[in-house]
């Protein structure tokens, strides 16, 4: 997968150049193209994540046509949770302080959010997989055993999901200690 950082680093235009020269500037030009490198990350696990959504759709329509009613209520729920993950995705914290915040987020704690962000990938190709393979499944397996997927699914999910919830906590040292 395509490093954004980099890929915004290149694209920069001679205003942005400027910017860079200025002092005082330079760092909140830095910081905001890591923003930016990351909004364009978490774009691409929402896609992911949105690719799994329509596989979810389709077997739950499979599951339709055998007239499997009991497994459509917890399908629905899947494709319900997975799209609130995606808005999640698209619209978590972006790393913004005001301009005399309480904490100031740096530029290394915003390369961490994106590493954070970037360690998601790998559980987004999950979730991919088992969506494809309930998809994959669903016109012929046992209504038993495509409960137990399901399930997994969900557990999974669940799993995904906190793993997103730490992440403004993980990036900028705000973990509340217990």
């Amino acid at each position: 997968m395509t490093d954004f950082r980099e890929k915004v680093k290149d694209d920069r235009g001679l205003l942005k150049k400027i910017e860079l020269a200025i002092p005082g500037f330079r760092g909140y030009r830095k910081r905001e193209d890591l923003r930016i490198a990351d909004r364009l990350l978490r774009e691409e696990l929402a896609n992911g994540l949105g690719h799994a959504a329509t596989a979810v759709e389709e077997a739950r329509n499979a599951l339709a046509k055998r007239k499997e009613l009991d497994l459509l209520e917890d399908m629905a729920k899947l494709v319900i949770r997975i799209n609130t993950s995606v808005e999640r995705i698209k619209h978590a914290e972006q790393g913004y302080t005001g301009v005399s915040p309480d904490y100031r987020i740096e530029e290394h704690e915003l390369n961490r959010m994106y590493e954070w962000d970037l360690g998601l990938l790998d559980d987004i190709q999950t979730l991919k997989a088992i969506s494809t393979g309930l998809q994959a499944n669903a016109s012929s397996m046992p209504v038993a055993e495509m409960s137990k997927e399901i399930e997994g699914a969900l557990t999974s999910l669940a799993s995904f999901d906190q793993l997103f919830d730490s992440r403004r906590e993980a990036f900028a040292n705000l973990q509340v200690k217990e």
